[in-house]
């Protein structure tokens, strides 16, 4: 995928809308209008993903595509701006992490960020400081108002901060407990969900094998022991249809037969029939539940 052209099969799997929903709403709506190259192929620019993920956004929460359409860039950046400023439980905290966040000052990220763990405890400031803020940083990007280094500077910070936290609980990996199996499919690299899983689940004193980014189904056919693994945990990020994230996890439940599969889906509800023995997670706040299996 080119970082500067999409294909409409590369808005399908980063928005979450079918292709041929684009298509229905290119020719009735005009919402987007690709360009051609020299050899007439049809491409999308950074701007229209933009557009597109702006539009899904209003759609979700309320809005009709035939009113969207009749909207400015600027209204509908407008309005997913005005849903992106809604005051939270700590909208404080997110508030000043987000100036902080404007200034790449890693230092006074730092600080904010430790002061909302101190007043509500790690996993609840990451429930109610660092997943909404995530959040925001995404639709921020989303109508222009930050780019893609600081949302980037976002992401690693927070990664960081889990990894050390995970760090902190050595010696609490019980072999004795539920094995979980913790990973991102092929060509998936965004950690801080199962991050988050990761230390929930060894907090909770479970055994964890956190394989991490990127892990063909293939590596997981040649795992050992896989009889002895319980729960198997997989983080989605944008990048499946609902066909293909379907056809993935029957794929992955032949590989374990016996385990029960945990899908982390917070960027789109994916409806898809789910076999015995599987279940997704929507929601941040869900995320807890893991420890409850």
């Amino acid at each position: 995928m080119n970082v500067q052209h999409y294909s409409i099969s590369d808005l399908e799997k980063l928005t979450g809308i079918k292709a041929h929903t684009i298509r229905i709403w290119e020719k009735r709506y005009g919402i987007i209008s690709p360009e051609r190259t020299d050899t007439n192929i049809r491409f999308y620019s950074v701007r229209d993903l933009q557009r597109l993920l702006n539009i899904s956004f209003l759609n979700r929460h309320g809005f009709k595509i035939s009113q969207i359409s009749e909207m400015s860039d600027a209204q509908i950046e407008g309005e997913v701006s005005k849903m992106s400023e809604q005051p939270g439980a700590d909208e404080g905290y997110i508030n000043d992490l987000i100036a902080a966040v404007n200034d790449l000052d890693e230092d006074r990220f730092e600080i904010i960020l430790n002061a909302s763990i101190l007043k509500l405890g790690f996993e609840a400031s990451f429930l109610e400081v660092v997943f909404p803020l995530m959040e925001k940083v995404a639709l921020m990007w989303q109508i222009g108002k930050i780019n893609a280094c600081q949302e980037r500077f976002v992401n690693n910070l927070i990664r960081h901060k889990l990894v050390v936290a995970i760090d902190g609980l050595v010696g609490q990996n019980d072999f004795s407990g539920k094995t979980y199996l913790l990973y991102l499919p092929s060509g998936h690299y965004d950690e801080i969900n199962l991050l988050f899983a990761n230390y929930l689940l060894r907090k909770a004193g479970h055994h964890v094998i956190y394989l991490g980014p990127s892990i063909p189904l293939d590596h997981l056919r040649s795992f050992s022991n896989r009889e002895k693994i319980q729960h198997i945990v997989v983080s989605i990020n944008p990048g499946y249809t609902e066909k293909e994230l379907e056809q993935y996890l029957k794929q992955l439940a032949s590989v374990f037969p016996s385990g029960k599969i945990t899908v982390i889906s917070l960027a789109f509800e994916y409806q898809i029939p789910l076999s015995k023995g599987v279940e997704v997670i929507n929601s941040s706040k869900s995320l807890e539940q893991i420890v409850r299996d």
